[in-house]
């Protein structure tokens, strides 16, 4: 049996006629057999109480519930009036439930209430916690129909003879008056709070006819079930679920007998019986509600002995459940981003105020993209290299997307998320990997990172990686940019870059060389060939938009390109990387290339279930082919040179077994450093800097390597995180394969020497030029390492067999590679 979990408000129909009582209703959970005397003074109980809810319902009812009166006919008439007043229907919410944010594999990471409860239907409650909400509120549950004639005459009685007002109330009744007083606080109707918690007689009678009809729509475990569902089992602990978890970390299906008295005891008085507020009052509480289980013949004699001589202290086993993103711990900051995306969500709910009372109180399951071991690494190689709290105050971020779904692996930071006014060394609400409107700040400069949606366009615009570009410095005081005034940029007294590469530079270079070395000057002239506007709007087709700007807002994608970047649209800016762009949209966009070109919206949701089981709309990832597929595949190849290349910026820090690729980035005086890379599973971004302001680093070191001011660069910090960070992650992953080398249209020397069925020398390329010329030979091919006192690491030595030699197409080179140990 499933507990009654209305979509909609609950309509229980009640009708005037007087409520026929029906002794069929039992249940398997019924008292054991009753002796014959006992049966008969019960049958007469049952007689008066048929009385009672019959033809003078109205009368018995009211005399019941006002003070002593007399039974004259002007009152039984006022009295059945009164009675047949009140609201013929139960009209509630379904209650409020927490909801719970998962990791990828189902582990909880975050649980958000107003009321903290969590549904469950009977067959997952501990029968002796049945038995014992029976025993200790309504030992008569399963034989009365709504209200209990014994109790009720008994307190008719009481009533009549100027005793104190008696309720007599079942757990029907009980059910009624809580399930009244929780929607009156779910829709903070503070008069309606008030009339389900006065102490009148209106209130109990408007509960006793709710529950007569009550038993007309539910079966006996029904009602039970929600009566468990519904009471407060502690301080903030609503529903046997979260009681039992609270107090003794394990689900209702596993409470013994003493436990569950503990908690049935605890609902006359959440505070009050608090066993770790009041430990002396919840044991003395518990041992009473035993002593009515031992009665009822619950418990044995045995058992009774055992769990009353047992120290409440020694039973608790406390689980305190934070509600919200603070106890999520290291993974706070990307719960934090979860619950940002659905309040923005109008696919989950078309208001606000909406979304945020299902996150709260609609009982949701979000399942979520998060790899709690990918998560688990990042966070460790982040803490170590960098501690969130060193006296230097840097942050060092990682975030990672998987490439054709959009989906977020990872989302972690150097620091521990704290959203609350006080915060310690260490500690921040700001997340470092997203957009401002999604938790993050303004971004940070994204340096040479942004030089490929350079070459994006390059490449769209018909141009190649071999083209030579000039790499000489000049004053440039204009680019073509069709979306400003006239059509150009113009600066006075112009734009003059300079560049900081490692190894000699031609005057004129590939644009292949110009990517691996990063020369500034060779990118600014490639941008005067092409468009200012049209790389920013390339930049923005895969996602790629000042952290300033609104995602959720069509304006952000919808404005001309001059409105999203402002007086920002400069050759500085989007060309070598002084642009604030968000880690988040740096991997995604770095992902469409590694997809081959289809972009997916940065996906941290994987589903949503609502209470019932069922998938609830979120808008997804929203996938689409943004970028021609040769564009993708030349840009994936040139990215991999970057970093196979030990005298590219990428240093050949390769991922081993892997094909990756990546591109470092140095914002202006060093203040930010980048590293930006993939491969066909992953793509990552790394930054490393000052949350707080343009702070250069040095003067700290990180992993034992000391940092001096003016030398950190995208491949110091960032690059190596990166590398250790995905080799981790690619543990056990099978290797995908990158695209083929873009065909060289200009036919140079080296690729006019290749020969089918002779085998080329590739001595001293890197590993995919090496690869590409063999199979441009014919031939596949296995790559062996071994050492060399000539070759530098990475570098290939030569073949098996040698240069030159004839060999039929279609059999295996050996490529012989340095790994650097000479």
């Amino acid at each position: 049996m499933k507990i009654p979990r209305p979509r909609t408000r609950l309509m229980v129909s009640l009708t005037p006629p007087p409520y026929c009582w029906s002794m069929a209703r039992t249940s398997s959970s019924s008292a054991p057999g009753r002796s014959l005397p006992l049966a008969l003074a019960q049958s007469l109980y049952l007689m008066l109480g048929m009385l009672a809810v019959s033809a003078l319902a109205g009368v018995l009812l009211t005399a019941f519930f006002l003070p002593a009166v007399s039974a004259s006919s002007a009152v039984a008439k006022d009295g059945v009036a009164l009675f047949e007043s009140y609201p013929s229907e139960l009209e509630v919410d379904p209650l409020n439930e927490a909801s719970r944010i998962e990791a990828a594999d189902g582990s909880l990471l975050a649980t958000f209430y107003t009321e903290n409860r969590i549904m469950v239907p009977l067959e997952e409650i501990s029968p002796h916690m049945q038995h014992a909400v029976i025993a200790v509120e309504d030992r008569r549950f399963y034989e009365h129909g709504g209200v209990d004639p014994r109790g009720l005459v008994r307190a008719f009685a009481s009533n009549a003879a100027g005793s104190d007002t008696q309720g007599a109330s079942t757990l029907t009744q009980q059910y009624v008056k809580n399930a009244l007083l929780m929607d009156a606080v779910q829709r903070n109707d503070q008069e309606e709070q008030i009339e389900a918690t006065e102490q009148t007689y209106g209130r109990k009678a408007r509960e006793a006819k709710l529950a007569l009809s009550l038993e007309k729509q539910w079966s006996k475990d029904e009602i039970l079930n929600a009566y468990l569902n519904v009471a407060q089992f502690g301080p903030s602990q609503y529903g046997v679920e979260t009681g039992a978890r609270h107090y003794f970390s394990k689900h209702a299906e596993e409470l013994n007998p003493g436990e569950a008295a503990l908690l049935a005891g605890i609902t006359n008085g959440p505070n009050q019986y608090d066993p770790v507020s009041h430990p002396e009052a919840g044991q003395k509480r518990r041992n009473e509600v035993l002593r009515d289980m031992l009665g009822q013949d619950f418990i044995s004699q045995a058992e009774y002995d055992n769990y009353t001589a047992q120290p409440v202290e020694d039973m608790l086993d406390i689980q305190n459940v934070r509600a919200g993103c603070t106890s999520a711990g290291a993974n706070g900051f990307f719960c934090d981003y979860v619950t940002r995306s659905l309040l923005n969500d109008p696919e989950f709910a078309p208001t606000y105020e909406e979304r945020r009372k299902l996150l709260y109180g609609g009982g949701l399951t979000i399942k979520t993209t998060l790899d709690p071991a990918k998560q688990k690494t990042a966070n460790e190689v982040l803490q170590r290299r960098v501690p969130g709290d060193s006296e230097s105050g840097f942050g060092h971020s990682i975030v990672t997307v998987e490439p054709g779904s959009g989906n977020i692996l990872t989302m972690a930071q150097n620091r521990e998320f704290n959203p609350h006014a006080e915060v310690e060394p260490g500690e921040t609400a700001i997340n470092y990997n997203v957009p401002r409107t999604l938790g993050g700040s303004s971004g940070f400069p994204v340096g040479s990172t942004f030089k490929p949606f350079v070459l994006q366009q390059w490449l769209k615009s018909g141009h190649s990686i071999y083209d030579k570009v000039s790499t000489g410095r000049e004053t440039m005081k204009t680019f073509p940019a069709q979306c400003l005034p006239r059509g150009r940029w113009y600066e006075e007294p112009g734009y003059n870059p300079d560049n900081a590469v490692s190894v000699p530079i031609s005057p004129m270079e590939t644009v292949l060389n110009g990517t691996k070395f990063s020369i500034n000057t060779a990118y600014a002239n490639m941008a005067r060939q092409i468009d200012l506007c049209k790389i920013a709007e390339g930049a923005r087709d895969i996602g790629v938009v000042p952290a300033t700007h609104n995602p959720f807002d069509p304006a952000t994608w919808n404005n001309d390109i001059s409105d999203v970047y402002g007086s920002e649209l400069a050759p500085a800016v989007v060309v070598l990387g002084e642009v604030r762009i968000s880690a988040l949209d740096m991997a995604n966009s770095y992902a469409t290339w590694a997809a081959g070109g289809t972009y997916c919206k940065p996906q941290a949701i994987a589903e949503v279930v609502d209470r019932n089981g069922d998938a609830m709309e979120t808008s997804g990832a929203e996938c689409h082919q943004a970028v021609d597929k040769e564009v993708a595949d030349a840009i994936t190849w040139t990215l991999q040179q970057d970093l196979e290349d030990p005298k590219a910026t990428g240093k050949g820090k390769v991922i081993p077994g892997h094909p990756a690729g990546g591109k470092t980035g140095t914002s202006g005086s060093q203040f930010h450093t980048w590293y930006v890379g993939f491969t066909r599973q992953m793509s990552t971004a790394v930054w490393f800097g000052h949350p707080n302001g343009n702070v250069r680093p040095g003067g700290f070191s990180v992993d034992g390597e000391a940092l001096h001011s003016g030398k950190v660069w995208g491949n110091t910090v960032s690059l190596p995180t990166w590398q250790e960070y995905m080799a981790k992650a690619h543990e056990g992953l099978p290797s995908e394969p990158f695209p083929a080398k873009p065909k060289d249209e200009t036919k140079s020397a080296a690729n006019q020497a290749v020969q089918k069925g002779v085998v080329p020398d590739v001595s001293g390329m890197v590993l995919s030029e090496a690869k590409a010329a063999l199979e441009a030979a014919g031939y596949s091919h296995e790559v062996k390492q071994e050492p060399s006192g000539s070759v530098g690491k990475w570098y290939v030595i030569g073949t098996e067999p040698r240069p030159g030699s004839k060999l039929p197409e279609d059999e295996t080179v050996v490529i012989r590679q340095s790994n650097g140990q000479g």
